[in-house]
């Protein structure tokens, strides 16, 4: 599983041109279309940055397989890692399917919904320049911290279709207190499928090693 950290690092993939879950039980962010929270990251995207703490560590970026005809069968290119990778083969095979591996950022939120109190979730999003992710970048580079203050964030639309409004409010007068928050481990969030049982999983058999998710991305 090839996992990426680190603004410059993040920011050399998303100006390259296209084309070029492992048993931890896990809360995923999940809004109803229209619904509002407020949240706060837990990591930041850099060393760099004035808020940046070593034991809530950085957010990844994690490159992915997805089965085309069904957007929840996702898994970690297993290229790197194995030699072999199913959802490569069939980019290969099939170019256009729709199978090519594509990055997907993941970090930990602390989650206001206004239904129950505040809990840890992961939010996901794909890297590109029109993904939610890009604002969070874009005010990374243009401020330095993204942990330092509450987002509100808003979801539109379901299924593949949907989308996220994201926007910062002010930043924190005071440090932000840590104490108690539990942050999922992020390079164990995703499904890591080992190769000999990935075309089974991508087509919805089941497989002995993988746990399941319900995310609604």
């Amino acid at each position: 599983m090839s996992v990426i950290k680190g603004l410059k690092n993040i920011g050399d993939i998303m100006d390259k041109p296209k084309y070029e879950n492992t048993g931890q039980k896990v809360r995923w962010v999940k809004l109803a279309d229209g619904q509002s929270a407020k949240v706060r990251f837990i990591e930041e995207l850099d060393t760099d940055s004035a808020t940046y703490s070593e034991d809530r560590g950085l957010s990844v970026v994690i490159s992915e397989h997805t089965n085309p005809k069904d957007y929840k069968r996702k898994a970690a290119c297993t290229i790197e890692t194995e030699g072999r990778c199913y959802g490569c083969e069939m980019a290969r095979k099939e170019p256009k399917s729709g199978w090519r591996a594509r990055l997907r950022w993941y970090g930990n939120v602390l989650v206001e919904d206004g239904l129950e109190p505040a809990y840890v979730a992961v939010w996901s999003q794909g890297i590109s320049k029109q993904s939610a992710f890009n604002t969070i970048r874009e005010y990374a580079l243009e401020t330095g911290s993204i942990s330092n203050l509450e987002w509100k964030i808003k979801r539109n639309g379901q299924g593949t279709e949907t989308s996220y409004t994201l926007l910062p409010t002010k930043p924190d007068t005071e440090p932000f207190k840590w104490n108690d928050i539990e942050p999922f481990n992020l390079e164990k969030v995703v499904r890591e499928v080992p190769y000999a049982e990935q075309e089974n999983f991508f087509f919805g058999f089941d497989t002995p090693s993988v746990t399941s998710s319900n995310i609604d991305w």
